[in-house]
């Protein structure tokens, strides 16, 4: 995403549009972020209202009555349409040749402007969502990472899986979920993201005709961060699998922090691919994980970084103690030259590799904007990358991964017996 190729323009109702044209390649995606997700939510009324939303809008507007009629359109072109939802953004969109962005546009504005919202197919959805939460506790690699939201912000929004819970869910009535569209599915709140075989005046123009006579404005935001980690170090569901799912977390940099960089070599180095720290002291010298990795995550006020691994269940100890083994290392006896060189080309490589799909560069640009307010050119990332050093690595290292602050969640047998133990192991 060079410097010279990403265009941002703002309608006058304040709907966003930043494209990125790519003439070798014949397909275009479009794609609508919102504002809104999990972190916009009344926990104790709205917990999963957002995902909620984003179900029903697929099932039917004014002039395409029925989900069917939707799908139909899109898959009769070769095209394909999908929506996710996250803590900070939700996101519309819809890949398909060139010849037929109009009607990518056309959907998407539709459905966000004026969905039917009809009484049975809230119902309907009500029974998916409960559905897929059953699918998602089925699968505690997945579901494990749920946990440790309740361990870095227990009181904070942010603590939280987006789909919610069956409670709330069961009893969620349809008004909350409209009024909750109503507060922030507004023009003023919404980016338009298109990557592909399109020019960035066409976009515009686009946008224009379908939305430039909407002037909705949205009425609340995200709620920040107001509360500490959590005092309890563990959060174990115990559980009859074949192996134990565990987790070793703690907060990271937000989105725009000056150490993000750093962090991202840090994460890297430690526990990206097969050749990383963790990968070759757990599994291949220890041979304690079949997988093993680390991952971290940003948000525009706070971030978390998450290790990953799944052991044998008589084995969780000494799994534990190999990656606090190893955080310690990073810490105390820093990092060697070739090993920084090594993970900066790691993540050069991806972020090139990753910007090859016009559907990866409109998710990417877009949800910059939307959440961050800003979008980076490919060349300034690649700049931030190559401005970390020994130092800056170790002092993230330093600063995130201090047994103090390092947190536990797994699923798996583990009986109150280890739990002093793992709790011994991580915060010595």
């Amino acid at each position: 995403m060079g410097a010279s190729l990403h265009k941002i323009s703002t309608l006058t109702n304040g709907v966003r549009i930043i494209t990125r044209t790519m003439d070798d390649t014949e397909s275009v995606t479009v794609a609508f972020f919102v504002g809104a997700g999990g972190r916009y939510e009344d926990m104790k009324t709205e917990y999963g209202s957002a995902h909620f939303l984003e179900h029903l809008l697929f099932k039917g507007t004014t002039k395409r009555p029925e989900a069917r009629i939707i799908s139909e359109e899109v898959d009769s072109v070769g095209g394909y349409m999908n929506a996710y939802t996250a803590e900070d953004h939700t996101c519309y969109y819809i890949k398909l040749p060139k010849n037929y962005v109009g009607l990518a546009f056309n959907i998407l504005a539709d459905i966000l402007t004026d969905p039917l919202f009809k009484p049975a197919e809230f119902e309907r959805e009500r029974s998916v969502i409960l559905e897929e939460m059953n699918v998602y506790k089925d699968d505690p690699g997945r579901y494990v990472f749920d946990l440790v939201g309740d361990l870095l912000w227990p009181k904070d929004s942010l603590r939280t899986n987006v789909i919610g819970t069956p409670e709330i869910i069961q009893a969620m009535p349809r008004q909350i979920v409209i009024d909750y569209f109503k507060h922030l599915y507004c023009m003023d709140n919404l980016v338009i993201s298109v990557a592909g075989n399109i020019s960035h005046i066409k976009a515009v123009e686009l946008s224009e005709e379908l939305l430039g006579s909407f002037n909705t404005k949205a009425s609340r935001g995200y709620q920040k961060i107001k509360h500490g980690q959590s005092t309890r170090v563990t959060n174990i569901i115990e559980q009859d699998t074949n192996q134990t799912h565990i987790v070793v977390a703690g907060l990271a940099p937000a989105i725009d922090a000056q150490d993000e960089p750093s962090m991202k070599i840090l994460s890297t180095l430690l526990g990206s691919g097969m050749s990383s720290r963790l990968f070759l002291n757990v599994r291949e010298r220890k041979a304690l994980a079949y997988t093993i990795y680390m991952s971290y995550s940003n948000f525009i006020d706070t971030g978390k970084f998450e290790i990953y691994a799944g052991v044998s269940n008589d084995r969780v100890d000494e799994a534990v103690g190999a990656i606090a083994e190893e955080l310690t290392k990073v810490r105390t006896e820093g990092i060697e030259r070739r090993e920084l060189e090594k993970a900066k080309e790691q993540v050069r490589g991806r972020m090139i590799m990753g910007l090859e799909s016009n559907s990866a560069v409109a998710d990417i640009m877009g949800s910059d904007l939307i959440v961050a307010g800003k979008a980076w050119t490919l060349e300034e990332m690649l700049a931030q990358i190559d401005g970390t050093t020994i130092d800056s690595v170790v002092e993230v290292a330093q600063k995130y991964l201090s047994t103090k602050d390092l947190h536990f969640a797994a699923i798996g047998p583990i009986g109150d017996d280890k739990v002093k133990n793992i709790e011994a192991l991580l915060r010595s």
